[in-house]
């Protein structure tokens, strides 16, 4: 097990070629931390290559990150796994890491950590730029990151009364959909205090990919605004246990290749609807599921001529765009949800341009 702090500044000589270790997640959100709070994260990844690979090295740009990883052979579609930690003494602010993760092929893997560091020495409001009432918080929504649909995932998310006297969080008379659960610590919040909101999200119960946005009313004692309305959003992907199908070559899985996936319309107008055919490909052997489509507009509808393709055939993907009442440069987006295991969201882009 290698195990050191890992920086560099420059590094332009190294091979940033395709990795064949593949990992399940490649950005982590720590969320709110506190100056000098101990924090990691272990990303999770499998070989797919058709030879024994391993870890040679990490680098970073800042010397506030630890990394352990296993120095030995990594045999093909087996899974291992990297544990980096950060360091959070002497940080303030939002942060945003770059690790590199390099293969003895000569390639390397870009991970990231991202979060936000409250110096309890600084200013202690402006810390908390949303305000509900007296109840400040780092940002407006209560972001849970990407999140697997399989498991309930826990944040912690810091609050500060602001109030001259204390808060109480009334959880039981709160309205929260059932899917999350609040509590906080402590259950009382001290006037000029912080405190922390750990927020219970459970994506089994909410049934949903892709990302979403939901509303919580939050009771408390706080007499400038008892109730707070504040939004939880998350992006909620499919999880995969590819790393038990140890020893099955990863051409069985189901593999989605599409004809294209950046559609311009180009000049339309507003009374001329267009249609644009998409095919959609099954590249590998296993049946693939279209488990459903979303998009971020309502001027774009869909039809799709078989949700179930299998291996080695397609299917067709007819997208409208109504440019009704728009004008200017469009840009949208259509989400395909599928049971391809490596890649199973991917996201169409939509251009046009509406005199």
């Amino acid at each position: 097990m290698h195990h050191f702090f890992i920086f560099i500044i420059f590094f332009p000589f190294l091979g940033f070629g395709q990795s064949s270790f593949r990992f399940l997640e490649t950005t982590h959100h720590f969320g709110d931390l506190i100056e000098n709070e101990k924090v990691s994260h272990t990303f999770r990844f499998i070989n797919q290559g058709i030879d024994s690979a391993r870890i040679i090295s990490v680098k970073a740009s800042c010397d506030c990150v630890l990394a352990i990883w296993n120095t030995v052979k990594i045999a093909p579609k087996t899974s291992d796994s990297i544990t980096i930690s950060f360091n959070t003494a002497n940080r303030s602010g939002a942060f945003h890491k770059l690790i590199h993760v390099f293969d003895d092929q000569g390639t390397s893997t870009a991970l990231y950590l991202k979060g936000y560091v409250i110096n309890n020495s600084t200013n202690m409001i402006s810390n908390f730029p949303a305000h509900y009432g007296n109840l400040f918080l780092t940002s407006k929504l209560l972001n849970m990151g990407s999140i697997w649909d399989h498991k309930t995932v826990e944040k912690e998310f810091k609050i500060f009364n602001n109030a001259d006297i204390e808060m109480t969080f009334l959880m039981s008379s709160s309205n929260l959909p059932d899917f999350v659960k609040l509590r906080t610590i402590p259950d009382t919040l001290a006037p000029k205090s912080i405190g922390t909101l750990i927020l219970n999200y459970d994506p089994v119960k909410r049934s949903d990919l892709g990302f979403l946005r939901d509303g919580l009313i939050i009771n408390t004692t706080d007499v400038e605004m008892p109730f707070k309305r504040i939004s939880v959003i998350a992006t909620i992907e499919e999880y995969f246990d590819i790393a038990s199908s140890n020893g099955v070559d990863s051409v069985n899985y189901p593999l989605l290749d599409l004809s294209d996936e950046n559609i311009d319309f180009g000049k339309m107008y507003s009374d001329q609807p267009m249609l644009h055919k998409l095919n959609l490909y099954n590249r590998g052997t296993d049946l693939l599921n279209i488990r459903m489509i979303k998009s971020n507009c309502g001027c774009i509808e869909w039809d799709l001529k078989k949700k179930n393709i299998f291996g080695g055939d397609s299917t067709v993907l007819v997208i409208k765009l109504d440019p009704h009442n728009r004008k200017g440069r469009q840009f949208k987006n259509l989400t395909l949800f599928t049971n391809d295991p490596f890649n199973s969201t991917r996201v169409i882009s939509l251009k046009a341009q509406i005199p």
